[in-house]
């Protein structure tokens, strides 16, 4: 039962915080450069969030949920760490492939506060795993399931599959799933 009240908490602070908020980061400059958001690694991000082919950069789309989250990591002290292999890029607009991994880094903050967090993506023949796990121990495999459902249902109708491992002594690992661009 604390748990509940924890994340009705948790849900309530990501909520008023503003999370999904998409229009505010065209507006913050990066690397004193003002006007739009510009991507370091991969030039104009809002170019590549809206481009009309249904081919995603991987990368980009870490890199655009880590920075919508990244005052919400911040806060609740969680660090994470990536390692995507460049150029991976699957059947789906950026924009939406963004979204899911935001929605599973806040399930993951939200599941395992003060704690790490480990990205990778990687491919594995005509498919791209984008994997999050956690190290947070504890964890009631009932409940992290119960939770992701909904992710899991949206992923679904995207096309992919979100795999959830629970662990109850070392962390949780969520695994999307999804048919690479070339395949």
């Amino acid at each position: 039962m604390a748990y509940f009240l924890a994340a009705a908490a948790a849900s309530g602070v990501f909520i008023a915080a503003g999370w999904r908020g998409k229009t505010d980061l065209a507006l913050v400059p990066v690397r004193g450069r003002p006007g739009p958001v510009n991507d370091p690694g991969r030039g104009d991000v809002e170019a590549n969030l809206y481009a009309p082919e249904a081919r995603a950069d991987v990368g980009v789309a870490i890199r655009l949920a880590l920075k919508r989250l990244s005052p919400i990591m911040t806060n609740q002290l969680v660090q994470a760490d990536v390692a995507a292999l460049p150029g991976l890029r699957v059947r789906m607009r950026c924009a939406p492939l963004a979204d899911l991994l935001e929605e599973m880094l806040a399930a993951a903050i939200h599941g395992a506060p003060a704690s790490r967090l480990l990205l990778t993506a990687t491919a594995h023949g005509s498919r791209i795993d984008v994997g999050i796990t956690d190290d947070m121990p504890g964890a009631d495999p009932v409940v992290r399931l119960g939770s992701l459902r909904g992710l899991m249902e949206r992923v679904a109708r995207r096309g992919g599959l979100l795999e959830v491992k629970v662990r109850p002594f070392e962390g949780t690992t969520l695994t999307l799933r999804l048919v690479a661009a070339d395949a």
